[in-house]
């Protein structure tokens, strides 16, 4: 119980900050919500997530002019959890990170632009807590009246959070979640897609805060799509099997 409410305090003291840092990212921020499929969770299992807690969320990535690629959240090593792929993208987290307060990293190290990433968290047993009014919302009964989902506790959407990427970040909230077959309350959703407005250039990164919580519901992960440089080592693997079989059969 003391760990609960430790966690609590240090919670309520994180939204004036987070607020502050809001307030002066650079570049527009706007979020949309979608019902899209209703998904139900049986029971949320904490409203404290850290970066290795979603292990399995599968993030799907955009380049401008053609490819969509895909990977499952796991260990990066030294101490990040996060995807990454052969053609230098990379998302994480820290390993002991809380999502309520931490910093997500984007990096583009590659000459491709990023135009949008999409989380689907329900492979990982994650679900997306945004906020209803402003940045954060109380979901314990708040001065304004409005309480969340039992159990999520605080919500705090998609923010800007620093980098050296300063065009506009669109926000869009899909999926919405019930708990233990009640009906949604309008603080949880399964997917959040991100959405540069100036797209992610070669070199940039993007810093950003998006609250999640803890599911116990187990769906099974979308296919991973390969990226190309997978598919060519795949099909250089083969070729060199079908070579040495050949040379087997003309001895």
């Amino acid at each position: 119980m003391a760990q609960r409410t430790g966690t609590v305090l240090r919670r309520i003291a994180a939204v004036a900050v987070l607020s502050a840092v809001a307030s002066a990212a650079a570049g527009a921020q706007t979020n949309s919500f979608v019902a899209g499929s209703a998904v139900n969770s049986p029971t949320l299992t904490g409203f404290t997530t850290f970066g290795n807690e979603m292990t399995g969320m599968l993030v799907t990535w955009n380049f401008v002019g053609g490819g969509t690629f895909s990977a499952a959240w796991g260990d990066l090593g030294g101490g990040n959890f996060g995807v990454t792929g052969a053609n230098f993208f990379k998302l994480s987290l820290g390993a002991t990170d809380d999502t309520f307060g931490s910093f997500w990293r984007l990096d583009n190290s590659n000459t491709q632009r990023l135009s949008s990433i999409r989380m689907n968290g329900a492979p990982g047993r994650t679900l997306f807590d945004c906020g209803w009014t402003g940045t954060a919302c109380n979901n314990t009964g708040n001065a304004g009246g409005l309480n969340g989902t039992s159990g999520s506790f605080d919500g705090f959407s998609l923010t800007n959070a620093g980098g050296n990427y300063t065009g506009g970040v669109t926000g869009q909230y899909s999926n919405i979640v019930g708990v233990g077959g009640n009906p949604p309350v309008g603080d949880l959703f399964e997917q959040l897609t991100i959405t540069f407005d100036n797209i992610l250039g070669a070199e940039d990164f993007y810093m950003f805060r998006a609250d999640t919580d803890n599911s116990s519901f187990d769906r099974p992960p979308p296919a991973i799509v390969p990226e190309p440089s997978t598919w060519a080592l795949m099909f250089v693997g083969l070729g060199a099997v079908g070579v040495a079989k050949r040379r087997r059969r003309n001895r």
